[in-house]
């Protein structure tokens, strides 16, 4: 195995006869590289890719939304599977057993909430703005969280499939 050996002696204009860049893209491209790791870290930490989701909820998923690739992310009551549907972000909960929580998604549009719920919001509080329409499906029924806002205030809504208002005890499981 035969060296590089580097010839580091001055020519006439005091500069190095022959100039080798290794050692400062080598530097470049570890400050580089460490910049990125740190930058992008605290998402890495969250995602998780579908083979560190245990198979029961992988399966639990798979039955439930077939031929669907989620975007897995480990939360503290288990696992949560993100994916578009018809232009729709939806978020489905598991636990860690495989148990199927909630699946929620939000809507941009009137029509695609409930009607009897909008019209309760708009009746109690006029002239507020609907900024957020959230339906929630859970084991224990549907339920449809609003957040209105007017001027600095913001007020959370959350009402069950009949326009009842109840507390929201799904809130991330």
């Amino acid at each position: 195995m035969t060296s590089t050996q580097f010839d580091f002696s001055r020519n006439s204009g005091d500069r190095p006869k022959q100039y080798r860049p290794s050692w400062q893209t080598a530097v470049g491209l570890a400050i580089a590289s460490t910049i990125l790791l740190v930058g992008c870290g605290g998402e890495a930490e969250k995602s998780t890719n579908s083979t560190q989701v245990p198979d029961n909820v992988q399966r639990a998923f798979a039955s439930a939304h077939p031929g669907v690739s989620p975007v897995w992310e480990k939360q503290s009551y288990g696992y949560e599977a993100e994916f578009l549907k018809d232009g729709i972000e939806y978020e489905v909960e598991f636990s860690d057993s495989g148990q199927w929580l909630e699946t929620e998604y939000e809507v941009t549009q009137d029509y695609q909430f409930s009607l009897l719920v909008l019209d309760r919001v708009k009746r109690e509080h006029p002239g507020w703005a609907i900024t957020k329409r959230e339906v929630e499906i859970t084991p224990q029924g549907k339920f449809y969280e609003v957040e209105v806002e007017q001027g600095d205030q913001q007020i959370e809504l959350y009402f069950d499939e009949r326009g009842n208002k109840v507390e929201n005890n799904n809130e991330d499981a």
